[in-house]
């Protein structure tokens, strides 16, 4: 799949993958949506470097990602845990610099 994923995939790959109840679905929906349509405001801000909006987007996915962890048990944080780890690595590895040191993901 190249490109971002919309919302309704990303709930779709976060159900198959933690095995989301009905009611987390509803939770953690209005979440996507709504870092979807700040990224892209984000995204749309000529005014802003590109420092600033890499800045801003770091920023937004933080605050999404503890609002949707809120939503989820112990096990299911775990999860996400190990799939977000793969992604960065996998992200390190198709356009990091090759001799960057490697520093620990914020907590």
């Amino acid at each position: 799949m190249r490109g971002p994923m919309g919302p309704d995939q990303q709930l779709e790959h976060l159900s198959k993958t933690l095995n989301l109840t009905d009611d987390q679905k509803s939770q953690i929906k209005p979440i996507l949506e709504e870092r979807q349509q700040k990224m892209e405001s984000i995204r749309s801000d000529s005014s802003l470097s590109q420092d600033d909006r890499r800045s801003k987007a770091r920023s937004l996915m933080q605050d999404s990602n503890t609002r949707l962890r809120a939503v989820l048990t112990d096990e299911q944080k775990t999860k996400l845990d190990q799939m977000q780890s793969r992604m960065r690595e996998h992200h390190q590895g198709a356009g990091g610099a090759p001799n960057a040191p490697s520093s620990p993901p914020p907590q």
